[in-house]
């Protein structure tokens, strides 16, 4: 079965090396110095909310988290390696279980992801957590991309009954 850890820079890297080419797509663009050990140093230094998914193998395929961006705001964030469905029904459960819980229980009121256009399985994966789509915007980045913005906010949970 695949573990949840916390994050460590060793594993992180390990995933930042081997990134599938939709994660790298998305995020590398918009570093400022976009190399696998800047992200990964970026990704361990987010903060508490930081994981990595071990394979039953015991081999670092994911490494996802969220960070404050801004107060009581948090940005979500997670990339894999192309062993992503090894783990991502483990990944899928520790965020429903626990980050979610641990962003609620801080008080958040919102958690935002922004991905690129073309990341179809990204969108997927967030509407299965929940998150909706509320923007759209072009020229996002040095090569104008256009980047969705998906949420989950406080108001949106307390409608629908889910807080």
């Amino acid at each position: 079965m695949p573990e949840i850890i916390p994050a460590t820079y060793s594993d992180v890297v390990f995933i930042a090396r081997r990134i599938r080419a939709l994660d790298a797509e998305e995020i590398f663009p918009l570093m400022p110095n976009p190399t696998p050990e800047n992200l990964a140093m970026g990704s361990v230094q987010a903060g508490d909310l930081a994981f990595v998914a071990l394979a039953d193998d015991g081999e670092p395929v994911a490494a996802f988290g969220a960070a404050w961006k801004r107060p009581l705001i948090y940005s979500v964030w997670m990339y894999a390696t192309d062993r992503w469905m090894d783990v991502a029904l483990s990944v899928t459960r520790h965020i429903r279980r626990v980050m979610m819980p641990e962003m609620i229980d801080s008080g958040a009121v919102r958690a935002e992801c922004w991905t690129i256009e073309t990341h179809e399985p990204a969108h997927r994966w967030l509407e299965v957590l929940g998150a909706r789509r509320e923007a759209t915007v072009e020229d996002y980045g040095p090569l104008r991309k256009k980047y969705h913005c998906y949420s989950w906010t406080r108001t949106r949970l307390e409608k629908e009954g889910k807080f």
